[in-house]
């Protein structure tokens, strides 16, 4: 569970990549993956039903808007009878300073310990040369494939691609 909830995260903010130069093209396609390690709370609520809190930190690298960028995510887990979906927020900051906030939502429902599931970003606000960004990207997080080393904890490796256009 708690690898899931950290992946789902992971993903959402792998997706993002930025270019190494400080113009950025007013519109492309992004590529990228994302690794993080994080901390997960789960409360189980009678037998059927899980729900989670997660908080994590890690960097992207890629193609388009994200690349080398560090990122702080944070979301919640929502689980009924093996089966539900996490969603969240997150905040790139790139080598310049200029920051992306974007928000996140598995697309599929998954068991707690799936392995692999897909979601989607979208970018909602940024600073500097990403002020007024939109668009956003599809996700796949490869949970569970990574044993955490501390309970209570995860790791996380998500590859995306999607597009962004600025004003």
């Amino acid at each position: 569970m708690k690898s899931l909830l950290f992946l789902a995260t992971m993903l959402v903010v792998g997706m993002m990549a930025t270019p190494s130069s400080a113009q950025l093209a007013k519109e492309g396609s992004t590529s990228g993956t994302y690794t993080s390690y994080g901390t997960v709370k789960v409360t189980p609520v009678g037998k059927d039903r899980l729900l989670s809190t997660f908080d994590e930190n890690g960097l992207s690298v890629g193609q388009g808007v994200g690349d080398h960028m560090t990122w702080h995510c944070w979301g919640m887990g929502d689980y009924t009878n093996a089966s539900g979906q996490n969603h969240g927020h997150c905040v790139g900051i790139d080598p310049g300073g200029d920051q992306i906030a974007l928000d996140f939502a598995d697309s599929e429902k998954h068991a707690p310990d799936q392995k692999n599931w897909n979601g989607a970003a979208k970018y909602t606000t940024g600073t500097g040369k990403y002020a007024g960004i939109s668009g956003g990207f599809n996700y796949v997080v490869r949970g569970n494939e990574f044993r955490p080393g501390t309970e209570g904890t995860y790791l996380s490796y998500v590859t995306s691609q999607g597009s962004y256009k600025l004003p």
